[in-house]
């Protein structure tokens, strides 16, 4: 009866071992095949469950990347291979460890399915070049690529052309916007000699040029000894390092000097009451030099 149950006790275990590890895996540079049990297959990586009698030893976070840092040496009929991995998972019942081995390494597969005694390495093959060629994109159009790059051609060439119409058409712009301004000036120009004139002259003090003098030129539109004067237009400005002074666009007529030397409070004009400018339109009246130290009126 012991010796019955032992006999059944082995085929069971061989029935179930040889199922575990039904599948076979041949690894690039390692001639022989490895008994495992395939768990997962992706385009990185083949995912295996190797029985611990084939592992010879083990180095956990070798000097190799992050997704494959560890090294499993398998015996394989007295041959020994290094195997780049990632281990998964170690069981010490039934003895076996989990890999991650990177899919360029693995040369072939065989995987046993139920009801197939043995499937080779050709047909293994030939299915992951049909599920290749099946996750491969299609076939490029050739015509229809060349008419998408002229479409896009066009596209940018209209970009273009519309970004150079813009510019032509702001440049354009800023032509007639200079040119308007340009002929604006020479009419204002133009409208200034024909209505306007100028005044200019220079203070001095003791002979010596007046800076920061204050100087003003009235128009009179009633003079006289025995009339009351009428005052109009006044215009004002300083005189500059020189001691000079320039009025622009005067308006004709006659006109009154006044004059604030620095530090005075009021302004200082001749006795007479009468125009001692006359400005003509287009014309530069130029008034002789007055000198601040001649005594006058205030």
């Amino acid at each position: 009866m012991p010796y019955k149950f032992f006999c059944v006790s082995f085929i069971l275990i061989l029935t179930i071992c040889t199922e575990m590890y039904a599948d076979t895996l041949k690894l690039e540079g390692f001639g022989e095949k490895i008994e495992v049990k395939i768990l997962e297959m992706t385009e990185e990586f083949v995912k295996v469950v190797v029985p611990q009698g084939e592992i010879g030893s083990i180095s956990i976070k070798s000097e190799h990347d992050d997704k494959y840092p560890d090294t499993v040496f398998i015996n394989v009929d007295g041959k020994e291979s290094k195997v780049i991995c990632k281990i998964v998972k170690i069981t010490k019942k039934p003895g076996s460890i989990t890999l991650q081995i990177p899919r360029e390494r693995v040369a072939a597969i065989q995987i046993a399915f139920p009801g197939n005694e043995q499937d080779t390495d050709s047909n293994k093959s030939d299915a992951l070049t049909e599920r290749s060629r099946e996750s491969a994109p299609p076939p490029v159009d050739a015509e229809k690529l060349k008419e998408q790059i002229k479409e896009e051609l066009r596209l940018e060439f209209e970009r273009k052309q519309g970004k150079d119409d813009i510019a032509i058409e702001e440049k354009i712009k800023e032509e007639l916007r200079l040119e308007f301004e340009n002929k604006k000036q020479m009419e204002e120009e133009t409208f200034e000699v024909e209505n306007y004139g100028r005044v200019s002259g220079r203070m001095l003090a003791k002979g010596k040029p007046l800076p920061g003098c204050q100087v003003k030129i009235m128009m009179l539109e009633k003079w006289g000894m025995f009339g009351k004067p009428k005052e109009g237009l006044r215009f004002e400005t300083i005189t500059d390092e020189n001691g000079r002074y320039l009025f622009e666009k005067v308006h004709p007529g006659g006109y009154k000097l006044y004059w604030k030397p620095p530090g005075e409070t009021s302004w200082i004009r001749s006795i007479k009451m009468e125009p001692e400018i006359f400005v003509e339109a287009g014309e530069t009246y130029h008034f002789r030099d007055r000198d601040t130290n001649i005594k006058t009126v205030n």
